[in-house]
């Protein structure tokens, strides 16, 4: 059992239930991985073999600036995205916080800002297959093997001009030789408001009214309403794998869910995965095949308009009751307040997407000789976004609605 105290802006975080097991014939059954972390990468390992790109080297070989963070040097805690696990690892990579969004999307700089028009994003290559930093954000941390950090020229210039703002390349997990193992990793966490702005509550709006001899229109109740739009957020996450392998073959496969509701009502985030990895030694190890197959399922529920919301609840009369009109059916509004609008009433706004991936790529590596080998690589992407629109009279004064959708392939 694991026990985490997580603190972010205005945001309190109590997690639990952090599990992890495995299960082998013959083998230890550790129920707890080491809590104390080195603070410095494996990239500070002079002997270390990384593949960069289509080379491969040791940090004494490589002339440029290459960083390493193996599953050991990453994050722990409440880990949502890859970019949680790597946030603060890397020195000169810059990943801040995405908000308070259940969905923000963080973002990252590997060489700081490199272009006043073009894209600032760094190049995100995926098991080799080029991707960017949704793909990435749709990985379950724990299907994560490695990052590979290059940020000056000399490194990524094998990437063009793509790699202008640097490289993250992400090396997942795979089958490996040995009997069968299955492990699960979990947490679960809530998230509220501590503090929120210090308002008049409904009688003190009504004295204040009546000690300056203003008129107000008092409907006789006294509703909080920055307190009625919030919620105790929940956050979990559980993620599954089971693998194992031959000296020939090995296979892995794993199942991931990450939920999200954030602290205001509405919002939330569900991400769904499923990975799975083979590979097949042939004929006296001249050929090498490997399959990769990825999949994930990425919803998302967003506060439409953050500062009407949030202006609304703090200013709106206190008075008005926390519920519709019981005669009208609708909700009750100033009419004279300009960009004030009943806070409950933006709750009914829907702004949600969908964003749905599969990747899958082949490799095959035909050992020649003991020096000579020939590599054929093919990857295959599918990306469908869809998203949604709704705003009603209430909050618009015609209503408003759209959806739509946009599809990708790539090759």
């Amino acid at each position: 059992m694991k026990v985490f105290i997580y603190i972010r802006k205005v945001l309190f975080l109590f997690l639990c239930g952090a599990l992890s097991f495995s299960y082998g014939y013959g083998q230890e059954l550790p129920l707890l991985p080491d809590t104390i972390k080195p603070l410095l990468s494996d990239s500070n390992l002079i002997d270390e073999l990384i593949t960069v790109g289509y080379a491969t080297g040791n940090r004494s070989t490589l002339s440029g600036s290459v960083n390493r963070v193996n599953e050991g040097g990453m994050n722990e805690g409440l880990i949502s995205t890859p970019l949680d696990a790597l946030r603060g690892r890397v020195s000169g990579v810059s990943i801040p916080v995405g908000g308070n969004s259940a969905a923000a999307l963080a973002a990252v700089r590997v060489r700081g800002t490199t272009s006043l028009t073009g894209g600032n994003d760094p190049l995100v290559i995926i098991d080799g297959v080029f991707a960017d930093l949704n793909l990435l954000s749709s990985i379950y941390p724990a299907d994560i093997e490695n990052f590979t950090i290059l940020k000056d020229a000399s490194e990524t210039a094998q990437y063009g001009s793509r790699g202008a703002s640097g490289v993250i390349e992400v090396t997942t997990k795979k089958g490996r030789q040995g009997a069968f193992s299955i492990s699960y990793d979990g947490s679960f966490g809530v998230e509220a408001a501590y503090k929120s702005l210090d308002m008049l509550s409904a009688n003190g709006f009504r004295k204040l009214a009546e000690e300056r001899n203003i008129g107000i229109l008092d409907l006789g109740n006294n509703t909080d309403f920055q307190d009625e739009i919030t919620r105790l957020g929940l956050v979990q996450n559980h993620h599954i794998a089971f693998g194992g392998g031959s000296e020939t073959s090995s296979y892995r496969a794993s199942l991931g869910f990450v939920e999200r509701e954030g602290v205001i009502r509405n919002t939330n985030s569900r991400n769904f995965t499923t990975k799975l990895n083979i590979t097949q030694h042939a004929f006296n190890d001249l050929l090498v095949f490997d399959l990769g197959i990825f999949g994930s399922l990425l919803k998302n529920a967003y506060l439409n308009d953050v500062q009407k919301m949030f202006y609304s609840a703090a200013t709106f009369n206190p008075t008005f009751p926390n519920h519709k009109n019981m005669e009208t059916g609708s909700w009750d509004q100033i009419t004279n307040a300009s960009q004030i609008t009943n806070p409950l009433a933006w709750l009914e706004v829907k702004d949600d997407d969908s964003n749905a991936h599969i990747n899958t790529h082949l490799k095959l590596v035909f050992n020649l000789s003991k020096h000579l080998m020939f590599t054929a690589f093919g990857s295959y992407t599918y990306n469908v976004i869809d998203n949604a629109r709704y705003l009603p009279t209430s909050v618009w004064a015609h209503g408003q609605a759209y959806r739509g959708s946009g599809k990708q392939n790539l090759y």
